[in-house]
């Protein structure tokens, strides 16, 4: 295994926690306030990370 699907492992762990942690805290939020705007904010790059990591490691992609 490559470096790349190693460390893609380790940031699709990293987002896993991320993203029980911002459901837990959905549910403490309210709406229209700025922690909660800030959490949906938050979504945005643990998702993308999420998404390549997933990509990268699916396809088996090594670029070196």
């Amino acid at each position: 295994m490559g470096l790349l699907r190693s460390a893609a492992r380790v940031i699709l762990g990293v987002d896993i926690l991320f993203l029980l942690l911002l459901a837990f805290s959905f549910y403490y939020l309210e709406p229209g306030t700025g922690p909660y705007v800030t959490a949906q904010l938050t979504l945005v790059p643990v998702v993308l990370s999420f998404v390549l990591a997933a990509v990268v490691i699916r396809t088996g992609w090594e670029p070196f």
